[in-house]
């Protein structure tokens, strides 16, 4: 059987809801939204989607309207209208997940980037009720344009502006967020315990300590050679005297090589002249 047509609410109808809306308290009020919310009911599977990716904090699905071929929804399983309502933990597991479905699309579409968008609130363009981030491929031409006006400002306003900011920032964020805004100076002298471990330290000591006493352990070491006793300086030169005084014996020559035998080349020779008839 085929839905029934919702049907169009009057202008007091319409004046009535925004009076309730207006009286709700904040919990309320997301339990109104959630109940409105086609996210909501995408993330509770009332209604269907062509899921990426899903975990206890976060759903991906396909954009069935997409700004190019790949576009990924990513949105929180709770309900949240706006970025400063979702708790810090689980917008950077969302924004770790968003890195990942990037690094994906890269890889598994052959794009060769990716815009990574959040529209928080209706004047930067929010639609939907439920936050969200955009992970939308991109390849080269692909006709799809996000380029920013570049305008020029004041270095006054530009001051006034910054002064305000980080006003802000360190009232949220405490003094932690006030010390982050602007980084401290580099004192002039800074103890290395500060730096690095003592454990550490003392090691880095003893090698230093180390190669600064060297010269001095060898300085050391001829001290204590002079200290030896007369005889056991002496033996050194004994020793060497000894071995001079001890020749090695001549090697002998070979038979062959002795004077006798330039005598037998000599008579030789006197038969050669009486062959030959010389006297």
């Amino acid at each position: 059987m085929p839905e029934q047509p919702q049907q169009q609410m009057t202008p007091e109808q319409v004046e009535e809801l925004k009076e309730k809306i207006k009286n709700m308290s904040p919990e309320e009020l997301r339990e109104f939204q959630k109940k409105q919310c086609i996210f909501c009911h995408i993330v509770s599977g009332k209604v269907q989607a062509k899921k990426i990716y899903e975990d206890d904090k976060c759903l991906a699905v396909l954009d069935i309207n997409p700004a190019n071929p790949g576009h990924i929804l990513l949105l929180p399983k709770e309900h949240y209208a706006i970025m400063p309502q979702i708790p810090d933990e689980e917008i950077e597991h969302i924004f770790m997940v968003a890195k990942a479905l990037s690094n994906a699309a890269l890889k598994s579409l052959e794009a060769t980037g990716t815009n990574i968008i959040v529209a928080n609130g209706p004047a930067a363009g929010q639609k939907a009720q439920h936050f969200m981030a955009h992970i939308i491929p991109r390849k080269e031409n692909d006709d799809l344009s996000f380029n920013l006006p570049q305008n020029t400002i004041a270095e006054k306003e530009l001051e006034s502006i910054r002064k305000r900011v980080s006003a802000k920032l360190a009232s949220l964020l405490g003094e932690k967020g006030a010390k982050a805004q602007q980084p401290a100076a580099m004192p002039k002298a800074i103890s290395i315990d500060k730096i690095i471990p003592k454990a550490v330290k003392k090691v880095m000591d003893a090698k230093f300590e180390e190669k600064k006493e060297k010269p001095a352990a060898k300085k050391a070491e001829a001290d204590m050679k002079t200290a030896q006793s007369p005889n056991q300086r002496q033996q050194p030169k004994e020793t060497k005297a000894r071995a001079k005084r001890i020749k090695k014996p001549k090697k002998e020559e070979p038979e062959e090589k002795k004077p006798e035998a330039k005598k037998e080349g000599k008579a030789n020779l006197d038969d050669i002249a009486k062959v030959l008839g010389v006297k």
